[in-house]
């Protein structure tokens, strides 16, 4: 072949990759034999034009085909370039997309299919295999060092199951690639969980908008049709399920799978903003001290059946979170100061009570979370499962107000529950910990200000005023 041939070829074939790179449904089309869904083409395009996507979908959208066409559309339509799959189990991953990844090759047209090596978990093209190339690997808080180290000049990242996948993954790992002049992370999931890093990028009100979304339902299926609809709705148990919510509908749970608190109190929670709280109920405060560490010290204010504010610190030791306590004290006007400051005296909170009580001389109750239940022993199994319930119960009366915190909402979606043994025990506070990236220091608080029965400092007068007996005389 003449150098002016392979000059007109090489010429065309830039022009070609140019067109395919403002078209990915052309690409497709062209390269596979593909032809995109209206919504599948959504998903390309969002894919194509943003840096951040998550897209939550029902069954039958297709998720894995439009992920395997994105996946080879990048890879050919851009010279410096590395395209990652992650998912929370590797054996799934070789087994679902990175079969597809694969069936996308052995269908795809010349000279495409000449341009690259393929092997079993890695693709690379063949001119520049070290600069442009694909591959799988597990997601996990244990690599995330491995993780961390993806970088390359167009830097593409799909989570695939992203619900499964740890939140430190994404706040520790992938948050580089964005360091990246071109990156992209396209997150993908069944939206199968109310809490979570995934459910943050659509309900979070601070990371939301940073996202690109893309929402499926089953009716967006490239095979739907009115009689497979009828059976697949029977089979996850009809419209009010949860699975038809999830599966069918592409939308989240209420809550969590056995929540302890059911998603929907939550939401009604948040938007009454026409709570008034009882005149003669006192304000409480309920504080979670934390260490040095990453967890937050976090105080909530409650006046009976609205959350006022929380107060959040962090890196404060004992004496100083203390301090912190008592000039907020100090500077709250009399009539809004609580009634008693409820301490989680466990660990280092011990010294936080002792301080406030002792050196401060300041109303406190001392919270035990493994003590003995204060109220219906025969209901509970610790004092943490009382009040957690408790606090289950105040937002179950429909008649409460709770600020708009992404954090909290998230807590207390994210905590389960079981009563095999009769009486009621909330999970370990180390397996929400660990599903959440954190300590759900905002619900602990809250919590913790269920400690006392506010009936016991109930009065429309101050909670250590003397007590006036009326009609005396009726008694001389």
């Amino acid at each position: 072949m003449s150098d002016t041939n392979i000059q007109k070829e090489a010429s065309e074939y830039a022009e070609l990759i140019a067109v395919y790179s403002e078209d990915i449904a052309l690409f497709a089309e062209h390269v596979f034999g593909s032809k995109l869904s209206p919504k599948q083409r959504e998903f390309c395009e969002a894919f194509r034009t943003n840096r951040r996507i998550s897209f939550k979908g029902g069954t039958g959208f297709g998720k894995t085909f439009v992920l395997a066409t994105c996946f080879w559309w990048a890879l050919i339509c851009h010279e410096e370039v590395q395209v990652s799959i992650l998912g929370p189990s590797e054996p799934n991953l070789r087994a679902t997309t990175w079969k597809e990844v694969l069936k996308f090759y052995d269908r795809m047209a010349a000279p495409f299919d000449e341009t690259f090596t393929v092997s079993a978990t890695r693709v690379s093209s063949t001119s520049n295999p070290s600069s442009c190339f694909g591959e799988y690997r597990l997601a996990s808080k244990d690599n995330i060092s491995a993780i961390r180290g993806i970088h390359m000049r167009s830097n593409y990242v799909f989570v695939d199951e992203a619900t499964g996948v740890d939140d430190e993954v994404f706040i520790e790992g992938l948050g580089g690639i964005f360091a990246d002049p071109d990156p992209k992370l396209c997150i993908i999931a069944n939206p199968s969980r109310a809490s979570g890093y995934f459910w943050r990028t659509w309900c979070d009100p601070e990371l939301a908008p940073i996202w690109t979304h893309v929402h499926g339902t089953f009716w967006d299926s490239p095979n739907y049709d009115p009689e497979t609809f009828a059976e697949t709705a029977k089979s996850y148990g009809g419209p009010t399920s949860r699975d038809y919510r999830v599966m069918v509908e592409g939308e989240f749970p209420l809550s969590d799978e056995d929540g302890l608190i059911p998603r929907d109190l939550i939401d009604a929670a948040v938007r009454n903003e026409d709570v008034v709280p009882a005149d003669n109920v006192p304000i409480i405060w309920g504080l979670d001290p934390a260490g040095a560490g990453k967890d937050s010290s976090v105080l909530c204010i409650r006046h009976d059946n609205k959350v006022l504010e929380f107060r959040e610190w962090n890196g404060l030791n004992p004496t100083q979170l203390s301090q912190k306590i008592y000039e907020l004290w100090v500077q709250t006007p009399k009539a809004k100061r609580p009634a008693v400051i409820c301490v989680d005296g466990t660990g280092l909170g011990n010294g936080v009570w002792s301080n406030l009580k002792h050196d401060y001389s300041l109303p406190t109750y001392n919270v035990t979370y493994s003590g003995t239940p204060t109220r219906n022993p025969e209901k509970y199994s610790r004092m943490k499962d009382q009040i957690y319930w408790e606090t289950r119960d105040w937002l179950a009366t429909e008649n409460v107000s709770i600020p708009n915190n992404a954090r909290l909402i998230e807590e207390l979606a994210a905590f389960k529950y079981e009563d095999a043994s009769g009486k009621i025990k909330v999970e370990d506070k180390k397996l929400v910990r660990k599903r959440i990236g954190r300590s759900p220091d905002f619900f602990d608080a809250l919590a913790i200000s269920f400690a006392v029965s506010k009936t016991r400092y109930a009065s429309k007068y101050n909670w250590n005023s003397k007590i006036v007996y009326d009609h005396l005389q009726t008694l001389e």
